[in-house]
């Protein structure tokens, strides 16, 4: 579906905490000029996206990355919205406010890391608006590589989603809940999911529509609650409900010893494992960054 807008285009400001480095994250998990649900453009560092919320509430904006590291700056153009709500939602998803630990207290517990820390200061995964958005992503990333992933995001928001034209660019937000109920399973299916992951994330969708489940309430739970809540659906095991808890709450805390490439990178970065138990409020990040270190690894060899 289309929108067409015609509003004045309200710039933003926005000075993240140093050191920050987003651009290789999203750069990883997007495809050029294809929504899921930023449409990024490497080149240029330009992403942009739509939000809905509630019933009536949409956002638009594009994000230019103008510098990264230890003295960051991003222009946000602001097409649809309100621009301090969109400058409160950019802050989040870009996670500009995350306090980085020591870059030596990561080494010293992991010492491995430095070759990502020294080439990548500041790297952070970017978080999601929305637990729905964030399960709808780590469903469909189950067991297969990152690149299919991408792919089948995008083709289901290009699809199921919603799309905005404004001033002539596009911009789309991932499907609602009920938008996935509307369209049902054999669409689902036709989208490139698995019989599995479609029976997933309908009977999520379903909870939400049919019976009225909260499931945003769930990121304002402690870390262990909300990871037993989500794991009560089928479907979501640990490694699903922490990745969804991290990505939407921007609480990196939680070890992901779950993902294959997460073990792999500890190995890699030699962390020693009574350190990182004792860096606990750091647990999260130092997963990200274990898996990141692998994956760059994997791409080399």
């Amino acid at each position: 579906m289309s929108s067409e807008g015609c509003s004045h285009v309200e710039q933003v400001v926005i000075s993240p905490i140093p050191p920050y480095m987003i651009s290789p994250h999203i750069a990883r998990f997007t495809l050029k000029d294809m929504p899921t649900p930023c449409i990024y453009n490497p080149d240029a560092k330009v992403c942009r996206r739509a939000i809905r919320w509630g019933i009536r509430g949409i956002v638009a904006y594009e994000v230019k990355i103008v510098r990264e590291g230890w003295n960051p700056l991003i222009n946000v153009s602001v097409y649809l919205g309100e621009k301090e709500i969109v400058e409160h939602i950019v802050k989040h998803i870009l996670n500009t406010e995350y306090c980085y630990p020591e870059i030596d207290t990561l080494v010293n517990t992991c010492p491995g890391l430095s070759k990502v820390l020294n080439r990548y200061p500041g790297l952070r995964p970017a978080l999601s608006p929305s637990l729905w958005g964030s399960l709808l992503k780590a469903i469909i990333s189950q067991q297969i590589p990152m690149y299919l992933a991408n792919r089948i995001i995008a083709r289901l928001i290009m699809s199921i989603g919603r799309k905005f034209v404004i001033h002539g660019k596009e911009f789309y937000d991932v499907p609602t809940s009920y938008e996935i109920v509307e369209v049902g399973f054999e669409k689902l299916r036709m989208l490139g999911l698995s019989r599995r992951k479609a029976e997933y994330i309908l009977s999520i969708a379903k909870a939400i529509v049919r019976d009225r489940y909260d499931i945003e309430s769930l990121a304002k739970l402690d870390p262990e609650e909300a990871i037993k809540e989500l794991c009560r659906f089928k479907g979501i095991g640990p490694w699903t409900a922490k990745l969804a808890y991290m990505a939407t709450t921007g609480r990196l805390t939680l070890l992901l010893p779950e993902d294959k490439s997460v073990r792999k990178g500890l190995e890699i970065a030699k962390c020693r494992k009574e350190a990182v138990e004792k860096l606990r409020e750091y647990a999260g990040l130092i997963s990200y960054l274990a898996s990141f270190l692998y994956e760059e690894y994997i791409e080399k060899t």
